[in-house]
């Protein structure tokens, strides 16, 4: 296929275009003539070989191409745009920066104090904070987009390629209201306990690692071919609490609802994990060492909020952040 060249302020008057649907208005805002922009959305056009717009009277809109044209465009311009503001802060920071990636759920209850005891002991190191899908964070890390990726890690025994330091332990749990007629078990319950048409399983495009897990367990457990998922927390919480699901989730959910929900052991499922910070090859020294305390103080912080069954658990090496680990295969952040 030949290539197609396209002027980048080009792409930003037919986004603009694209979202005004008026000529007058864009060629307003870019403080050029209304012929200039025709002329540039022509050579769009011409570069394409397809029409993206049709004008008929006093009526502008998108052809089928437009609009898919208009969405990658988007991207493209938000792309840059990002890689901009990422020179600008490597350059103001004189260098000490840490672009760092998370997945939403697992990172929830690190983010906030790891912030805070950077700006607090390492205020010169210039911090980054992307919320990623698992996918495009494994990918990220691997290229050096990020320097860091929290993340879940549910297969660790696959093969080590990143330094990667520890911060919690969690397991699927079954997560409830608290008039749930199944809270009040302490000692547990079984997966056949729970009604299937009122179980909530994590979704597997999003949560693709703890499907995995889950589906291992499912031959024998008919409950675990779900009727219903979750694709997150908040989605969840509402489900739980006004509809009378159970959910199979991370146990950390009540820290991140203020106990607001009932979190108990389900004795047939066999589903821990472990949450960690991935390093990217080549990071320097004294950023990884910086990064390194603030998480490592993230992990005594959770073990000393009653969490014992979830973090800073005995069997964990205080030196397991020199070790090599590797970002298991796509599933392994969540």
């Amino acid at each position: 296929m030949e290539a197609v060249v396209v002027e980048l302020s080009y792409l930003k008057e037919f986004v603009y275009l694209a979202e005004t649907l008026s000529f007058k208005r864009t060629a307003e805002h870019f403080y050029v003539s209304r012929s200039v922009i025709s002329r540039h959305l022509a050579s769009i056009e011409e570069s394409l070989g397809a029409k993206l717009l049709e004008r008929g009277g006093q009526t502008v809109r998108l052809t089928d191409e437009g609009e898919v044209f208009y969405g990658e465009a988007r991207i493209v311009l938000q792309d840059y745009e990002r890689a901009i503001e990422r020179v600008q802060s490597v350059k103001n920071s004189h260098g000490k920066t840490a672009r760092i990636g998370y997945l939403r759920n697992a990172a929830r209850p690190v983010n906030v104090p790891f912030l805070r005891f950077m700006q607090t002991h390492h205020p010169d190191l210039k911090i980054t904070m992307t919320c990623m899908e698992y996918g495009e964070l494994r990918n990220s890390l691997e290229d050096g987009v990020v320097d860091v990726a929290i993340a879940v890690n549910v297969e660790p025994e696959v093969s080590r390629n990143y330094r990667l330091t520890h911060i919690y332990d969690d397991r699927l749990s079954a997560v409830m209201s608290k008039t749930h007629p199944l809270a009040g078990r302490s000692g547990g319950i079984s997966i056949e306990d729970v009604p299937a048409d009122k179980l909530l399983l994590p979704d597997s495009l999003v949560y693709a690692g703890l499907s995995d897990m889950l589906d291992i367990q499912a031959e024998n457990k008919t409950q675990l071919i779900a009727r219903a998922f979750y694709s997150d927390v908040d989605m969840l919480f509402l489900k739980v609490q006004t509809e009378e699901y159970v959910a199979l989730s991370s146990g950390m959910n009540n820290v991140i609802f203020g106990n607001n929900l009932a979190i108990v052991p389900v004795n047939d499922i066999k589903a821990e994990f472990s949450v960690s910070a991935f390093y990217r090859k080549g990071l320097s020294e004294d950023v990884f060492a910086m990064c390194r305390e603030g998480f490592e103080a993230c992990r005594s912080a959770l073990g000393g909020q009653g969490l014992e069954g979830f973090a800073g658990e005995p069997g964990h090496d205080a030196n397991e952040h020199e070790q090599d680990a590797s970002l298991p295969d796509a599933g392994c952040f969540e």
